[in-house]
């Protein structure tokens, strides 16, 4: 009798560190409560690795509030990543628009990361994890937070998705970080009234690949900072909140984290909130 494939992710995103607020760097931060980042990373990986004991821990891009300033952002990104670092799990992490805002190109956050190529895919206890990273176009400009110039995935990386997904025969979890499921944004806080700066910019590309794959159980991104679930052409889409965001614009950080317990081909997503102090 074959055993059932169990895996348990924890999955957080859009801590966006910054020692200070950058306020000259042309975003609003209104609601990012920057402060916040550093303490609650060390007690949610505190939670890792001592309470929780995933399999794979997965963040999803916008490790940093950026400075727009090339300098500044590699020594921030360096610090968050050496915090990082402590925890005892397999760790993965994408890298979102702020984190390459000020990059001349991604190698420069891989680098920091330690990884070939910030698009990749792992197995863990028989799943398929899929990572997919941003292009960097530096003719786009460095308006809207970083967005423009990194809110697409790479022709090679989508041909690589492409050749990846039919290799696999292994349920699969797709992460990006900008949206991929069409959403109005409604009621976003920073969306609402530009909603295809939250929505990846090829994603019409990506669905196409991802509809075909019998595999498939979910696709995880963040960037929105907010927290829900989408279902679109029987495809099921987590987006996750921003950890250090004033969600209920009273102070008090959103601190949300995904537990996620994978077994056969299914998946069970359990939402929880840090609280400091």
């Amino acid at each position: 009798m074959e055993i059932e494939k169990k895996c348990k992710l924890v999955i957080f995103s859009d801590i966006h560190y910054a020692p200070e607020p950058p306020i000259n760097n042309g975003s609003k931060i209104d609601r990012k409560l920057m402060q916040y980042a550093e303490p609650l990373l060390n007690k949610l990986i505190d939670e890792i690795n001592n309470s929780i004991h995933p399999d794979v821990v997965i963040n999803l891009g916008d490790l940093v509030e950026d400075f727009n300033d090339h300098d500044k952002d590699i020594i921030n990104l360096n610090f968050i990543w050496d915090i990082l670092k402590k925890i005892k799990k397999p760790f993965y992490s994408l890298a979102g628009n702020h984190d390459l805002r000020s990059m001349q190109c991604r190698e420069e956050v891989e680098q920091i990361m330690g990884y070939e190529h910030s698009t990749f895919s792992i197995n863990s206890n028989g799943y398929h994890l899929v990572f997919l990273g941003l292009h960097v176009n530096t003719q786009a400009g460095t308006a809207e937070g970083g967005i423009l110039k990194t809110q697409f995935i790479s022709n090679e990386d989508l041909e690589w998705l492409k050749k990846d997904l039919k290799q696999n025969n292994l349920p699969c979890i797709i992460f990006t970080h900008f949206g991929v499921a069409e959403d109005e944004m409604k009621g976003n806080w920073w969306f609402e009234r530009g909603p295809n700066c939250a929505l990846l910019g090829n994603r019409i590309e990506l669905k196409e690949i991802l509809k075909n794959d019998k595999n498939l159980l979910a696709v995880f991104s963040g960037h929105q900072h907010w927290t829900k679930k989408l279902i679109e052409d029987n495809i099921i889409y987590y987006v996750i909140g921003s950890l250090t965001e004033n969600i209920n614009n009273d102070g008090i950080p959103d601190g949300v984290y995904f537990e996620v317990d994978l077994e056969g081909n299914k998946l069970k997503v359990d939402k929880h909130h840090l609280k400091l102090g």
